[in-house]
């Protein structure tokens, strides 16, 4: 990219790349997006150190990238008054009106965005505002390359198949306001989606499961899908396939959901620790077929 002097350094891992050069709170030209969109649909994960964005800033920067997701707050307690209904605040700080029950910092769980949702979420951005170094580290998998290792008994085992997304419990395994305990996975609530999606942009296909430890995969007893379940998503994070990002204030890192999956690790709840985030509308997923790739030998049995 050289427009602006910007530059993309990759990340040396299998996905992520570092933007240098770049101001985000500026008006970012035409020619610019289009290299950043290059860029993300090529990296997955892109990184932005040192930017100072207010909430305004940040939303105008994710309209780069298609429509905005709305809320009120719900899933995270309240917001401040007069916050923006595009802006997700993260944070654990009284001042941000976000309730004690409220404000996790226990370890989060591997998951994607939103997709409890019919339409689930394309991108998400987060601004590090106020962080602690070393702290709440953020890691990704490549769910490309999880998808094209696939053993050929856990590609047999999904293909044409939908899985449960749950909606009943976030990544920290709490219940999620407005929803009980789920009793039977098979009929908890949540879209279901193709296990195997192929992405709209790409075209390529990716393993897509929504959260680990929650789910049901349709056409299995729930015991058969647990098992099935836990042998892919310990393929997926395989340690090749992740890249884990260490926060830093002023970090803007935006990440696609339609092809990797990320976790938050612990951190002591008596620092303080704010990010915002906007999130990137996506579309209906579509099932696909994993490419032929490097396939390993069984590692999954329904019995």
């Amino acid at each position: 990219m050289k427009a602006r002097a910007v530059t993309v350094a990759p990340s040396g891992g299998s996905l992520g790349a570092e933007v240098s050069g770049l101001d985000l709170a500026v008006p970012i030209p035409a020619p610019v997006v289009d290299e950043l969109n290059a860029a993300f649909h090529r990296h997955i994960v892109l990184l932005f150190r040192g930017q100072r964005l207010s909430a305004d800033a940040l939303i105008a920067f994710g309209r780069h990238f298609g429509r905005l997701h709305a809320t009120a707050g719900v899933a995270y307690g309240a917001k401040p008054e007069g916050t923006p209904p595009e802006i997700e605040i993260l944070s654990n700080l009284p001042e941000d009106a976000v309730p004690e029950g409220a404000r996790p910092s226990d370890e989060a769980t591997w998951h994607t965005d939103m997709s409890m949702y019919e339409i689930p979420a394309a991108a998400s951005i987060a601004h590090a505002v106020e962080v602690p170094a070393g702290t709440g580290l953020i890691r990704f998998t490549n769910l490309y390359r999880a998808c094209e290792t696939l053993p050929d008994d856990l590609e047999r085992a999904v293909r044409g198949r939908r899985s449960l997304h749950d909606a009943a419990y976030t990544a920290m395994g709490e219940i999620r306001g407005g929803y009980a305990p789920v009793e039977d996975r098979s009929r908890g609530p949540g879209a279901r989606h193709p296990v195997l999606r192929r992405h709209p942009v790409t075209g390529r296909t990716a393993l897509y499961l929504g959260r680990r430890g929650y789910g049901y995969i349709e056409g299995y007893s729930v015991a058969e899908s647990d098992r099935l379940l836990d042998a892919l998503w310990r393929h997926m994070t395989r340690p090749e396939f992740v890249w884990t990002h260490e926060w830093r204030n002023g970090d803007v890192v935006m990440w696609d959901n339609r092809c990797c999956a990320h976790m938050r690790t612990a951190f002591d709840p008596r620092l303080r620790r704010r990010l915002l985030r906007v999130t990137v509308e996506g579309d209906r997923p579509q099932a696909a077929d994993c490419a032929a790739g490097a396939r390993s030998s069984p590692s999954w049995s329904g019995r």
